[in-house]
């Protein structure tokens, strides 16, 4: 099921539920969609909005991206890793526009019947997504604002 609503885009089947959304991320929600009672590990990564970088005060950040196209990139990483990592369910969820300090702006989870898997899918997907996913990040500080190099998907 792939679904497209004013505030968010994304695919929902039996193992991924991924979206890009403007509304606030809810780990929960993640939570929910991935525990089942076959698997006995669940990693969960939130990516939140942090004050400082290189000794700059962040007031918040800014995303942008391309929503059909992120989301079929991030269930194409979704799939490819799940090649390698026995995972039976996965969540991903991006914002875009303005996340506050503190307020999470990616949340990836998946569940397996051992933590190893689970774990590493998590960490690689994480990496991934950043590389390839036509997200875009402004930063901005006290003193102006910068955008960040989020995606090496040039020509994708």
């Amino acid at each position: 099921k792939q679904w497209i609503s004013t505030q968010s885009t994304g695919i929902m089947s039996s193992k991924y539920q991924i979206h890009v959304t403007s509304d606030s991320l809810n780990v929960s929600e993640a939570l929910d969609h991935i525990t089942i009672p076959s698997c006995g590990g669940i990693s969960i990564f939130c990516g939140t909005t942090r004050d400082t970088f290189q000794d700059k005060t962040v007031l918040y950040l800014e995303y942008e991206a391309y929503e059909a196209m992120a989301v079929k990139e991030m269930e194409r990483i979704c799939q490819e890793l799940a090649e390698s990592y026995d995972v039976r369910k996965v969540y991903v969820a991006h914002r875009t526009g303005r996340v506050d300090v503190c307020e999470t702006s990616i949340i990836v989870a998946a569940s397996s019947p051992h933590r190893d898997d689970a774990i590493t899918y998590v960490s690689k997907a994480v990496d991934k997504i950043k590389e390839r996913a036509p997200v875009w990040k402004k930063e901005w500080y006290e003193d102006g604002s910068v955008w960040k190099e989020n995606c090496k998907c040039s020509g994708t």
